[in-house]
């Protein structure tokens, strides 16, 4: 068992000085706790960039000239508040005020007459509201609005007759500050993901994610994964994050939320104002936290240094129940109805990593970091980069059977949706429409075998 504590230490790291108290508590182990091997130095610094996940911003002007600069937009404080103890988030419940719930997320963006597979699409926000709705603001600025969720609901009905009831998010817009959306704006609705074993994900090589494409389907089994292509720094590259794919690293992800949910300038995204559009001019105008001693920015380089470096060397929970024979049967279900045709058990890293802990090491994210077409009922609301609405990457289960534990909460997809991982199972349409059905074929025996094995991963 693991002993629980609270530690508070006193930290000079460049221009960032200040105390910063971390948590070791049992339920919040399992997604940030750091990878075994760590040098001493590491993961002192693992421990002060979980501080610097934690805390909480503030507005400028203020005296904590670390921690100001938030907004003049903004989703939330702290990357903590969506990603509590590094877990995923949920979905607000239906007819309430979609601003409660910070892990929840709409993003905006435009769609193309003509799909080009072969096509890098921008990602193209809305004149007004940019690419994502902030409902939070600072004084001063207006906030973009608020909104709230109804339901629909059908029946799945499986094999043996047993019901099982999905639902599936409509989106309603309560409130508009500033005027309507174009007529051509999408919308995606998103919850934020568990943030586990980010590092080994980001090391694993090109090659290997390139080598389990099959995008014309040349073996016949129906799937046809494809590499996301982005663009970084002007350089086409593999994207890693992001429910679609559509960020190169760990350090874009880090600072593009720290840019758009926070509205915090960094070496990436030096704007103080976020995701502010040029409409929204007493946005633009408000005061920033910009600091000399902080790079001119809000978050300096060793700030966000010290976050990439907990978010790439938190640990992903070790698998559970091995030996088990409802694991040991779940697996073999898992193969038998082609889960790991995408869910691809087995990765390792290369040996380019500045941390020697990350290299030459073997893991089981069950994912091949490819997009899949996932049918029309999972279909975003426009393209990501080289991702269609239908496309998505394939999720990473490790740790899924966790996520209450880590979080205190459940919502399983990229809307939140599922309340369970059946629900999420029955979801699957398009190259996964053939595990769906086998699911659905399935005894309750074998069913709760199968979702054994998955909660022990």
């Amino acid at each position: 068992m693991t002993a629980n504590f609270k530690a508070c230490v006193f930290f000079v790291a460049g221009a960032c000085a200040g105390f910063f108290c971390f948590q070791n508590l049992a339920m919040a182990s399992d997604y940030s706790t750091p990878l075994s091997g760590l040098r001493v130095e590491d993961k002192f610094e693992f421990h002060i960039g979980e501080g610097v996940f934690q805390k909480f911003w503030v507005p400028a002007p203020s005296s904590t000239t670390a921690s100001d600069g938030l907004g003049p937009l903004f989703n939330t404080r702290s990357c903590n508040n969506c990603h509590i103890n590094n877990g995923r988030g949920h979905a607000p419940e239906a007819n309430i005020s979609g601003l409660s719930v910070p892990s929840f997320l709409i993003r905006l963006g435009k769609s193309y007459p003509v799909l080009d597979e072969n096509t890098i699409y921008p990602h193209i926000g809305d004149k007004r509201y940019g690419h994502q709705f902030q409902g939070q603001s600072t004084l001063g600025v207006l906030p973009e609005g608020d909104y709230s969720l109804t339901y629909s609901t059908h029946i799945e009905t499986l094999k043996d007759g047993t019901q099982v009831t999905l639902r599936q998010p409509n989106l309603h817009w309560n409130t508009l500050h500033y005027g309507d959306f174009e007529t051509d704006t999408g919308f995606t609705m998103l919850v934020s993901p568990a943030l586990v074993g980010m590092g080994l994900l980001d090391n694993i090589p090109d090659e290997m994610i390139m080598a389990n494409a099959d995008p014309d389907d040349k073996n016949n089994d129906g799937i046809s994964g494809r590499v996301s292509w982005v663009f970084n720094k002007q350089e086409k590259v593999i994207g890693r994050f992001g429910y679609k794919a559509s960020v190169a690293n760990i350090s874009a992800q880090n600072q593009s939320a720290f840019n758009t949910d926070l509205g915090l300038s960094t070496p990436l995204n030096p704007s103080a104002s976020g995701d502010c559009t040029a409409l929204q001019t007493d946005c633009m105008t408000s005061a920033n936290g910009n600091s000399t001693h902080l790079d001119n920015l809000e978050v300096d380089k060793q700030q966000a240094r010290l976050v990439d470096l907990f978010i790439s060397l938190s640990s992903p929970p070790a698998m559970r129940n091995l030996t088990s024979t409802d694991f040991l049967d779940g697996k073999r279900l898992f193969d038998d109805g082609g889960c790991a045709s995408c869910h691809t058990p087995k990765m390792q890293t290369g040996d380019h990593s500045s941390f020697a802990v990350l290299n030459n090491r073997t893991f089981y994210p069950f994912t091949d970091m490819l997009l899949h077409d996932m049918g029309e009922g999972l279909a975003s609301g426009f393209p990501s980069f080289s991702a269609s609405p239908r496309e998505w990457r394939t999720a990473p289960l490790w740790g899924i059977g966790l996520s209450e534990k880590v979080s205190g909460r459940v919502g399983f997809l990229h809307d939140g949706r599922a309340r369970n991982i059946e629900e999420a199972i029955l979801w699957h349409g398009g190259e996964a429409k053939g595990s769906q059905e086998f699911y659905k074929s399935l005894h309750k025996e074998h069913r709760n075998k199968l979702i054994y094995f998955l909660e022990s991963l």
